[in-house]
């Protein structure tokens, strides 16, 4: 294998491994946490509970705010499959060409 194939490798190494640490801390945090990979989109919306609606929630609180009526969070995430590909596929052709065009510099 050439020097192209493994940095092909290693950028597809790195870029897995950076979607999947930064997928996983979106669950700790997934208000605070600020997103750095395009690929990944967040949609945040905020509902009214009702006093009276008796139902009950996803989540567990520190307060009643359910009882009392208060806001909920409904947090969404997004993941862009076409766009994680060009960013995957970009630049693994752009050094797989690069390595072809040095190649064939060195034969002359």
């Amino acid at each position: 294998m050439n020097r192209a194939t493994h940095l092909s490798i290693a950028w597809a190494v790195a870029l897995a491994i950076i979607t999947l640490v930064e997928w996983n801390s979106l669950d700790r945090d997934p208000l605070g946490q600020e997103i750095f990979l395009p690929f990944i989109s967040r949609e945040i919306s905020l509902n009214t509970i009702d006093a009276s609606d008796p139902g009950p929630l996803d989540f567990s609180t520190g307060s009643d705010a359910a009882t009392a009526g208060g806001l909920q969070y409904e947090v969404e995430f997004f993941f862009n499959g076409p766009l994680f590909l060009a960013y995957f596929f970009g630049p693994v052709l752009f050094i797989q060409g690069g390595g072809l065009l040095l190649a064939r510099i060195k034969r002359g």
